[in-house]
């Protein structure tokens, strides 16, 4: 399932025309995005929470080069499933 069919099925569902579901996905996406940048968890109970996690830096062997390669640290979004989520699964 892609956003546009997640708008669809939504709009379909509630009654709600796609482009105002639309606007609340996106919203809602977006704060989503904030909160995790600032460093903030984001727990929506009875489905997950979403974080911020650091990959380290680390060096890898390009096979085409053959050559090592320094891939430079960097943050991340994960999102962890809550235990009733995971039992749907």
């Amino acid at each position: 399932m892609n956003k546009s069919d997640l708008i669809e099925k939504i709009s379909i569902k509630t009654g709600i025309s796609k482009k105002e579901v639309e606007l609340v996905l996106n919203s809602f996406i977006e704060r989503i995005k904030e909160s995790v940048q600032s460093g903030s968890t984001v727990e929506i109970r009875g489905f997950g929470s979403f974080f911020q996690s650091t990959q380290e830096k680390r060096q890898i062997k390009s096979p085409i080069a053959g050559k090592t390669i320094d891939v430079p640290a960097k943050s991340k979004m994960n999102f962890k499933a809550s235990k009733s989520t995971e039992k749907t699964l």
